[in-house]
């Protein structure tokens, strides 16, 4: 019966590491984190490594931390699809999610953007007026471009992990109860 308890107690964890592992996270956005976009905004896309639910959400603020109107949210599989009602403006956008994943926590997560199309025109008009540079091409283009600051996702695996320790020297004190009850009689 000593066996069968340890066993017992063995495969339980085994289960518990893999239930632990199993959490959803982001895989990639379009507009990706930090990207500079030349061209209109009509959505964004986030792709997740596993399965969300239907009520998931996602916002949008700009620089002036101004929600965004988003039309439209499509949830399908691992796919979040937010549509716009009119392209996004030149600024610095913020998308902030919250997901509940294939594992049933919730997770959310932050991530920035930037829509530039005054740099789409210039280049058409830099291309279009074909002048001979008085200063080398390095003095003249010096361009800062403010690049955001990635932020992590929010997971609660601390919570699970407690709930399976807690659960586990549960088993164990049970078992060790047992042996020496066991014993005594």
């Amino acid at each position: 019966m000593r066996k069968n308890c340890i066993l017992i107690t063995i495969l339980f964890f085994i289960i518990s590491v893999n239930t632990v592992s199993a959490h959803t996270g982001i895989t990639s956005t379009t507009p990706a984190d930090g990207e500079v976009i030349l061209e209109e905004v009509h959505e964004i896309i986030l792709d997740f490594n596993t399965k969300i639910e239907a009520t998931s959400t996602v916002k949008v603020f700009n620089e002036a931390n101004e929600e965004i109107i988003v039309g439209t949210i499509n949830v399908n599989n691992h796919v979040m699809t937010a549509g716009f009602l009119s392209p996004l403006d030149h600024g610095t956008y913020t998308v902030d999610w919250k997901i509940i994943g294939a594992d049933g926590h919730p997770i959310q997560g932050t991530y920035s953007f930037v829509v530039n199309q005054d740099e789409s025109e210039d280049l058409i008009v830099s291309e279009e007026v074909q002048e001979t540079p008085d200063k080398p091409i390095e003095e003249r283009v010096e361009e800062h471009v403010e690049q955001p600051v990635e932020v992590q996702s929010k997971i609660a695996s601390n919570d699970v992990l407690v709930i399976i320790l807690v659960i586990l020297f549960t088993i164990a004190g049970g078992c060790f109860g047992w042996i020496i009850g066991r014993r005594q009689t």
